[in-house]
């Protein structure tokens, strides 16, 4: 029976899933917030949700989580595969901080937590490089 090699990078990963999951229930209680029950279409309905500066505020806090993970995933893994899960947990560690400081302070004061992320990845990103152009040397 084969065990997970990488648990403390699956335990961080399973953290930014649960954190999607937390802004994505924001987005829903938003939408119900911010819609009117007399809207005459759902077009409409949309029209005015999505314009509305406080809606748009979560959604936008969503969106920049999925589609920094996107990027941020891949290169954990590969950091996590090429050198260490438990290096790969603590930088990865230091995005989720920085990613709930971000989701936490959006749009006004994010600056801290949007910065420690983005030096994570930095870390996350050179590791994998350098990991992976070693094992192609060695």
């Amino acid at each position: 029976k084969r065990m997970n090699e990488y648990p403390l990078t699956s335990l961080v990963t399973l953290a930014l899933v649960l954190l999607g999951v937390l802004l994505a229930n924001r987005v829903s209680s938003a939408r119900l917030e911010f819609s009117q029950s007399d809207q005459p279409s759902v077009t409409q309905h949309s029209i005015e949700i999505y314009s509305d500066p406080k809606f748009m505020i979560v959604f936008r806090n969503q969106m920049n989580l999925l589609e920094h993970l996107i990027l941020f995933l891949p290169t954990l893994w590969i950091f996590a595969f090429g050198l260490s899960d438990g290096l790969a947990a603590v930088v990865g560690l230091g995005y989720f901080t920085g990613r709930v400081l971000y989701a936490r302070s959006y749009p006004h004061s994010h600056k801290v937590g949007y910065t420690l992320a983005w030096l994570s990845m930095l870390v996350l990103m050179i590791g994998a490089f350098a990991s992976s152009i070693y094992q192609l040397v060695t």
